[in-house]
């Protein structure tokens, strides 16, 4: 009988341990993107609520990203940012990540920008951070997707509309 009631124990926690072992790799993200915008090379506030900006003329924008996973360890995450009708995007001395690569791609007329970003438990916003200048009029999603270790994207897509013109509307008479 005690050897009945000693297997049967350990193999309730053999089972008990292949539980918690097959939750051990998953790991549950929670990403958060912010755009902000402003039209003028000033120490002004980015604006989430700008939606127009001038063909010919430099915008500014500011993506805030957070990762925060279920996990203290750090996983690496790819995020791809695309700006559509804006051929030269520069970060120099903007202060927010550098990219993993910045190229345009000329049949989708777009820029495409990609960054490594940690995402943990305690992580903290990284800042995109660029200026570019419109190429062309009319509207623009610029778009952010993450992607985790294995390519698998794990949100289905962040987005911003925006809408270039020759000549905003400013109200003014």
């Amino acid at each position: 009988m005690k050897k009945i009631t000693k297997f049967i124990l350990a193999f309730a926690m053999g089972i008990l341990m292949m539980i918690q072992l097959t939750g051990c790799g998953d790991v549950t993200e929670t990403p958060s993107v912010n755009f902000g915008f402003k039209a003028v090379d000033t120490a002004s506030d980015y604006n989430e609520s700008m939606t127009a900006f001038e063909v010919g003329k430099r915008f500014y924008t500011s993506i805030k990203i957070q990762i925060n996973t279920d996990k203290k360890k750090t996983n690496d995450y790819k995020v791809v940012v695309t700006i559509p009708k804006t051929k030269d995007v520069e970060m120099e001395k903007m202060g927010g990540l550098n990219p993993d690569s910045n190229e345009w791609v000329e049949a989708d007329q777009l820029t495409k920008m990609t960054f490594t970003v940690k995402g943990y438990k305690e992580a903290t916003a990284d800042n995109i951070m660029f200026y570019g200048t419109p190429t062309d009029e009319g509207e623009a999603e610029m778009t952010v997707h993450i992607f985790d270790e294995d390519g698998e994207e794990i949100n289905t897509g962040y987005s911003r509309k925006v809408f270039f013109e020759y000549e905003l509307n400013t109200g003014e008479n």
